[in-house]
């Protein structure tokens, strides 16, 4: 039959509300990226009873960030239906509401859900309830659910490892021997097992009472390994700090380096140069420190300071690198090596580059700027900062912006430390709060790309859209493309494209265009494919030409086709005969 014909018979089926014609029209119209048109016959359907339409709802909007229109139809059916709370379930846990995501998994788990069972079975391991969770477990591996038997038999071979490191524990704690406690225990930290402890965070609860122990046999090193661990809860971040001060204080040289580590992360750069010096002043030095020290410096722009701590490092590479020759081939240095290598060119080519040096003409502003903060306030300090930021003296510069406070000197506080200071992104989102609070639509974006950087897509997908919404057109281009390449909803997508292109940003004007001619919208597409290439978007004139042909305009259709053979030969060469196609007369 006719594809179109076939449309029609199902919309007046659909209209006329024979049994099952909702959810077939809707199916039709999501199976050809027309999801704004089938979402209300999703709705009829879900409105009928039929929780598979409640379910793909929840999911479309789950996908277009619209978290509480999700969690709304999810409930819909939830109660009847085991995929619906399943889905209530994971968004819940998702948004970090725990009990409620263990309550609609079980309750799945009671309709018959198989993915209930085995995500309910794993939170209760989340949290150390092994034998209940091991037996739902054995349950669901055993009605054939391949993930269930995977997650039984990981937990099965971590409790075994657990109770291996609480013999040999036990043995060094029977012996008094603090290297023999510590030794114990060095696989916890294994970079494999961390996902092991992201998935089961009962395990760092193990992992910290295991380290206490050794500690308490007498190793220093264990204190620094538990607080490694209880550092990963930010509300004990000074119980965390202390262990460590007190590792340094009990002779263990690595814990000034950890302690240098967790300053910068956090923005404390004099306390973090502090520490790394330590580290480094302790016997044999310390590699790492020195190589940290190396960067800070870089970042302040205090270069032969920097180059000669990248040099104290000691690696075999440092020394000859201004005349190292990058067609010798594969380097022979291993990564730590690597990197010192490339932070020594970094200084190379800042001191090449006068615009990446402090600007003088700051230099000879900074006295004046300096009396005025002295007598003045917030404003008065908040230029000074931004003198002391522009010229890389990037520790009094935050004093500066920490005691101007306001939400400008916070934002700009937490840029600096983020983008050229070496801070943990997370850490610094509270200095780009208050900025977002009061409408900058930069702060909401930054805080939207830490999170997403850090792998938190909800989180990134809420501060974006606050972000677009205030007119930010990186972040409306952000939610066009999660929208198209993970969601598969072009015409959602195509909405942001063109609020990103509204902000003069070239990429999402092409992308909209482009698909605006897939929909035969070649009216509209043509201003927008026109931005793209002045923007000189590679793509842009052959998607431009296919908007010209289909409006009928077939000799402009030809000459834009030539710019694109011109420009672009190879590109166009991919398109193959869909490029001869524009050619063609459109009759």
């Amino acid at each position: 039959m006719d594809p179109e014909a076939e449309a029609a018979r199902l919309r007046a089926a659909a209209a006329a509300g024979k049994p099952g014609a909702y959810r077939a029209y809707a199916e039709l119209l999501t199976g050809r990226g027309r999801l704004d048109e089938a979402l209300p016959w999703w709705a009829r359907a879900a409105d009928a009873g039929d929780a598979d339409a409640s379910r793909t709802l929840a999911i479309c909007h789950k996908d277009r960030g619209e978290f509480a229109e999700a969690e709304r139809w999810y409930r819909t059916a939830a109660d009847r239906d085991g995929g619906c709370a399943f889905g209530l379930a994971r968004l819940l846990q998702e948004a970090g509401d725990t009990a409620g995501a263990e309550r609609w998994y079980e309750h799945g788990a009671a309709l018959g859900s198989i993915e209930c069972k085995t995500n309910g079975a794993v939170l209760l391991a989340a949290r150390g309830e092994w034998d209940t969770a091991l037996a739902r477990l054995a349950e669901a591996s055993a009605e054939g659910d391949d993930v269930a038997a995977h997650s039984r038999r990981a937990i099965q071979n971590m409790l075994r490892d657990l109770d291996g490191w609480r013999a040999a524990l036990a043995r060094a704690e029977a012996e008094g021997d603090p290297e023999e406690a510590y030794e114990a225990l060095r696989e916890l930290l294994d970079p494999e097992r961390r996902a092991m402890f992201e998935r089961y965070p009962r395990m760092v609860a193990e992992a910290e009472a295991l380290y206490a122990g050794a500690a308490a046999v007498g190793s220093a090193k264990a204190l620094v390994d538990q607080a490694l661990f209880i550092a990963r809860d930010d509300g004990r971040w000074a119980e965390a700090r202390a262990l460590v001060e007190r590792a340094h204080e009990r002779g263990y040289d690595g814990a000034a380096y950890v302690l240098g580590v967790w300053a910068e992360e956090n923005g404390e750069l004099r306390t973090a140069e502090e520490w790394y010096r330590t580290a480094d002043e302790a016997d044999g030095g310390h590699m790492w420190a020195c190589f940290n020290l190396g960067v800070l410096c870089v970042r302040q722009r205090r270069l032969e300071e920097a180059e000669r701590w990248l040099r104290a490092t000691g690696a075999d590479g440092a020394a000859g690198v201004a005349g190292a020759d990058e067609e010798d081939g594969p380097s022979p240095f291993d990564e730590g090596e690597e990197r010192i290598v490339q932070a020594l060119r970094d200084i190379a080519a800042i001191r090449a580059d006068p615009e990446r040096m402090p600007p003088p003409e700051w230099e000879e502003r900074l006295p004046g700027l300096r009396a005025r903060a002295e007598e003045g306030g917030p404003d008065a300090w908040f230029a000074y900062a931004d003198a002391l930021d522009r010229l890389y003296r990037l520790p009094e510069a935050a004093e500066w912006y920490r005691k101007a406070g306001t939400p400008r000197a916070l934002l700009a506080l937490g840029r600096m430390l983020y983008e050229g200071g070496g801070a943990k992104g997370l850490r610094m989102v509270p200095c780009y709060e208050p900025a977002a609070a009061e409408g900058d639509a930069g702060a909401a974006y930054d805080i939207g790309r830490i999170h997403d950087e850090a792998g938190d897509r909800r989180t990134a997908q809420i501060w974006f859209r606050r972000a677009a919404d205030l007119g930010h057109g990186r972040a409306a281009w952000w939610l066009g493309w999660t929208s198209e390449e993970r969601g598969g909803d072009p015409q959602h997508a195509e909405r942001w494209y063109v609020r990103a292109a509204r902000s003069g940003l070239v990429p999402p004007a092409f992308l909209a265009g482009r698909s605006m001619v897939r929909r035969g919208a070649c009216a509209e597409a043509e201003p927008l494919l026109r931005v793209a290439c002045e923007g000189a978007h590679e793509e842009a004139p052959y998607w431009l030409a296919e908007a010209l042909r289909g409006l009928g305009r077939a000799e402009e259709a030809e000459r834009w086709l030539r710019v694109a053979a011109d420009a672009y030969p190879d590109l166009l060469h991919r398109y193959g005969e869909m490029a001869r196609l524009a050619l063609r007369d459109p009759g």
